[in-house]
């Protein structure tokens, strides 16, 4: 059997072929790509079809409802197999695609899958093509020293938000959440005073070093009866684990990290701090920083696929992200305006 669903982009027309897969989901073969989450909408369009899908949950242990596929990249396309080489049976299905920073149909697509045989389904992919001006200027003295000590990309922070060819979501996330720490918990005690350096940025959160003494002071917010954080204790999604597995320290000293906590700021939007609690000898230790207007698709990592409808969370786009900072306390420390593509 080895059935199978190959699902492949196009962007304005033209092939838009996937270069690999990683950690956290896809690249597109692009300039300065990104990781993007993808979730697949997947179910039966025809009663037999349902009913096949049915027998092979029953055969699995499966729960209702539930249909487990395997998804990877191969040949710049998305490949949907079963579980096993016959776990996807032949059949009817209609699928949607949801993929991070970027549109697709909201209709569902049909593939016809024969036996022993595949369907192929071309899916168009529309991109966010607006850019970011930056303008340091003007730029807080905090803030400045900041960028001044952190190295993105291997290029000196000032130098990669200047640098036009850089992705505008991952610079848009660097100003977006540097001008949220400068004002929380309030701009005469900010948050931005604790962090050393910024070295590296996703396009929707950051990981900095920080001073170790930040865990106790979200904590004392955490207790502070006005509540501008609140404390959630280990973090469930697997992305934050990329704290600890990515820490740029020797291996005797990474390994000496073990446990992370996390804290969610009050407020629209809400930003969250996941801080790698540290051995008692160090100075310092290490965050990610994240902002949050809803549920976002982003704490799934990679793929996933879902039964029925798309969760109606999405991950943060900073460059929407802007429209909500530019009427908060934010406001006057944000360095840059969003513009069309």
């Amino acid at each position: 059997m080895n059935e199978f669903i190959e699902i492949r982009f196009r962007r304005k027309g033209k092939p838009f072929p996937l270069k690999r897969q990683v950690d956290g989901g896809i690249e597109f073969d692009e300039p300065d790509p990104i990781e993007r989450t993808v979730g697949v909408n997947f179910d039966a369009a025809s009663p037999a079809t349902r009913e096949r899908m049915n027998s092979i949950r029953r055969v699995q242990g499966w729960d209702p409802g539930q249909f487990k596929l395997h998804v990877a990249v191969e040949d710049g396309a998305l490949m949907l197999r079963g579980v096993n080489g016959h776990a996807l049976p032949e059949g009817l299905y209609k699928l949607k695609v949801a993929i991070e920073e970027a549109r697709t149909p909201r209709k569902f697509a049909v593939a016809n899958v024969k036996h022993d045989g595949h369907a192929k389904v071309d899916i168009d992919v529309e991109l966010d093509e607006r850019g970011v001006r930056v303008d340091l200027d003007e730029c807080d003295d905090g803030i400045r020293q900041l960028l001044d000590r952190s190295v993105i990309d291997d290029v000196a922070a000032v130098t990669w938000l200047e640098d036009g060819g850089r992705r505008p979501t991952r610079q848009a996330c660097l100003l977006n959440l540097l001008a949220s720490l400068r004002t929380r918990p309030t701009a005469r005690s900010p948050l931005v005073h604790l962090v050393h350096d910024v070295y590296y940025v996703a396009n929707d959160r950051v990981y900095a070093k920080v001073d170790r003494a930040l865990v106790d002071t979200l904590q004392a917010l955490a207790d502070d009866p006005a509540k501008p954080f609140y404390a959630e204790g280990t973090p469930r999604s697997a992305v934050h684990g990329r704290l600890l597995s990515g820490l740029p320290e020797p291996p005797e000293i990474k390994t000496r990290f073990t446990a992370l906590s996390s804290f969610r700021g009050e407020g629209r939007p809400s930003m969250q701090a996941v801080v790698a609690i540290p051995p008692p000898d160090l100075p310092h230790t290490y965050a990610e920083f994240d902002l949050d207007l809803g549920n976002p698709l982003q704490d799934v990592l990679g793929f996933f696929v879902h039964m029925g409808e798309l969760l109606d969370g999405k991950p943060t786009n900073h460059l929407d992200m802007w429209k909500v900072l530019a009427k908060a306390k934010a406001s006057d420390f944000l360095y840059y305006t969003v513009v069309a593509g």
